[in-house]
């Protein structure tokens, strides 16, 4: 049923998203003239929110459960609807607040002033917390547990520990903190991955030909299609409202903000993504269903007995700029919105929720989280199509 669902909503945002390039007179593709007008502010928070460990994890379950034909679906669907990052990201600047620490924007915002639709606003917002701050966090923690394989209540006390140090900690510090962790994490796993596959760069003329070949299979039609585009969602948080959250930060040029924001979705989906797969699909082992496993398996037979850290290393630095940002996500908005007493409640519930990620199995938070992505996509979907007549300066 669930899977049903899934396919009525991608359906929907391919026909939004080609909508959308039209009505934005497609600037989501004309990203060259816009490389040298790049906010870094808005363009790293956005990247901190969506460079998890799900960055990693959403490419190796497309695969693992598609086949590489998937990695095809997730290309065209994000060239099909990066023009819906474009819109949320131009509405959250345009319909952005002023307040102490500075501009806040978002799906909440927008809602609000935009459609003058108050209740329907909150009812987003709490959506919203609840799939990023929450359940996003939660797949962080679990796969940092399950990739480490470390004692789960020494994780714990570190990560509680993380947590009380972040959320003591103001916003504005934690923006520059991920304007600091980003380019580092970026360059590093660059630096990695082609380590990897130009030891096989024979192999990728190979690769290539056999990820369009399997695109266009029984299975990849039925399943890689779907699973490729679903975690593509999760890879770029297409509207998710991390897009629009991140470019209500400042007050600059809304066209050149919603442009940054594109870049960064391209640059999560054909950059970091691509170089996943290879990685794994220059792997000779065998397919384990096991994502955690799979992935160990497969950088350890890159990078040798250095293999299982250097996967520990580059996990814990994602996860650890997706808490960053969602706790970011979570303060702001509350801070903004409501007393002091809801905010330090939000701050012990997120400690909770975040730590309970490291007992539970991966497939409930993944439950979990899939339904809450489809009612927050679909609502924002409905949203932004009923504020296209608000773009009307692009």
């Amino acid at each position: 049923m669930l899977d049903k669902l899934w396919l009525i909503l991608i359906i929907l945002l391919i026909i939004s998203g080609i909508k959308g390039s039209i009505l934005v007179k497609f600037k989501n593709y004309k990203i060259f003239s816009s490389i040298k007008k790049l906010n870094f502010t808005s363009l790293f928070i956005s990247l901190g929110t969506k460079m998890g460990v799900g960055t990693i994890i959403g490419t190796t379950m497309s695969i693992i459960i598609g086949g590489p034909g998937a990695l095809l679906w997730m290309f065209i669907f994000t060239l099909l609807t990066s023009s819906l990052i474009y819109i949320e990201s131009y509405l959250g600047n345009k319909y952005k607040e002023k307040y102490k620490n500075g501009y806040i924007g978002g799906i909440y915002y927008y809602t609000k002033n935009g459609l003058n639709k108050n209740i329907l606003a909150k009812l987003t917002l709490i959506l919203f917390i609840i799939t990023y701050s929450v359940f996003f966090l939660m797949i962080q923690t679990n796969t940092i547990t399950n990739i480490l394989n470390t004692n789960k209540l020494i994780l714990t006390i570190i990560i509680i520990g993380l947590l009380i140090l972040l959320l003591n900690n103001k916003i504005s510090e934690l923006t520059k903190i991920l304007t600091k962790i980003i380019p580092v994490i970026s360059i590093l796993f660059i630096i990695m991955s082609l380590y990897a596959i130009t030891k096989h760069i024979n192999e990728i003329p190979i690769i290539i030909s056999n990820i369009i070949k399997n695109a266009f299979s029984k299975k990849a039609l039925i399943t890689g299609m779907i699973i490729g585009v679903k975690r593509s969602i999760f890879l770029n948080e297409l509207l998710i409202g991390t897009a629009s959250m991140a470019s209500g930060t400042t007050n600059e040029n809304i066209n050149n903000i919603a442009s940054s924001l594109t870049i960064g979705t391209y640059f999560i989906t054909y950059v970091i993504s691509s170089l996943i797969a290879l990685i794994i699909l220059t792997y000779k082992g065998p397919l384990d269903y096991n994502y955690n496993n799979y992935l160990l398996k497969v950088f350890t037979y890159h990078f040798g007995n250095y293999g299982h850290y250097f996967l520990g290393i580059i996990v814990s630095l994602l996860g650890t700029s997706s808490i960053i940002s969602g706790i970011y996500i979570g303060l702001s908005n509350l801070e903004h919105l409501t007393n002091k007493i809801i905010t330090t409640t939000f701050k012990i519930l997120l400690i909770i929720t975040i730590t309970t990620g490291i007992y539970l199995k991966s497939d409930k938070i993944w439950l979990f989280t899939d339904i809450f992505m489809l009612i927050l996509i679909f609502l924002n979907n409905i949203i932004i199509n009923k504020l296209k007549d608000k773009i009307m300066d692009s």
